[in-house]
């Protein structure tokens, strides 16, 4: 048997189940390849389990243990999550226990993952008020800006431990998740903010943030900007 052919029959069976095997992959047969696919599936199947056990802490506490287990049971055997390698494959978490109508878990759980983007997301150079210093008011609104590259905004958390960390962070709007130098900052954010960072899914000129429309519960588009800008949230294009 060709190198390549092995190689393709256990991926087939990895992906489709031991069917797909050659019969003479292994010594001793389909019955030896069962078992040796046994081994690999369960290997597997308990490191998926660990890595959504290890992204999640917050949600796992706010479950407990055993429901929390039960549920990555559940959401680890779904096709979207057994086509993710290990580092991303709490990407759909979130949205899975919101399906399963698991009251806030599945908004902790949002808020857990942006963290972990935030935190393995790329380097960039936050842009600062002290950036812009001596740039005139025509200068400043002509200026492109973009999300940082480790920002990410999240809806409000109502998790006890969490606000006892960041003051202000129980009656936010939105979590404001950034990392402009070495570590994960969380900011509370305004709706005028979130509108801010929603209309930066593509860079824009300052004039187009200030231009964002009327005061929202008391705070106008200038504020927000300068909010974002001390959270590290924007970068310069």
């Amino acid at each position: 048997m060709q190198l390549e052919d092995l190689q393709r029959s256990i991926v087939a069976a990895i992906d489709h189940g031991p069917d797909h095997m050659i019969d003479t992959a292994f010594l001793g047969g389909r019955a030896a390849a069962q078992r040796g696919l046994s081994v690999h599936a369960n290997t597997i199947s308990h490191a998926r389990l660990v890595a959504i056990e290890d992204s999640f802490p917050r949600c796992r506490e706010s479950l407990g243990p055993s429901e929390f287990n039960a549920l990555s049971r559940r959401f680890v055997e779904l096709p979207e999550a057994a086509r993710e390698p290990l580092a991303s494959i709490g990407r759909h978490f979130p949205s899975f226990l919101s399906g399963e109508s698991q009251g806030d878990a599945g908004t902790l759980a949002a808020f857990e993952w942006a963290w972990l983007e935030a935190y393995h997301a790329s380097e960039g150079d936050a842009l600062s008020l002290a950036d812009l210093a001596g740039v005139t008011e025509d200068e400043l609104l002509r200026k492109v800006v973009a999300r940082h590259p480790a920002s990410r905004l999240t809806a409000a958390v109502r998790d006890d431990a969490l606000e006892s960390e960041v003051p202000g962070l129980g009656e936010a709007q939105a979590i404001l998740v950034t990392r402009p130098q070495a570590e994960v900052k969380l900011c509370p954010a305004s709706a005028m903010m979130a509108l801010q960072f929603n209309l930066l899914a593509n860079p824009q000129p300052v004039c187009n943030l200030l231009a964002c429309g009327d005061e929202i519960d008391g705070e106008d588009s200038l504020q927000a900007l300068f909010a974002m800008l001390e959270a590290g949230s924007l970068v310069l294009t």
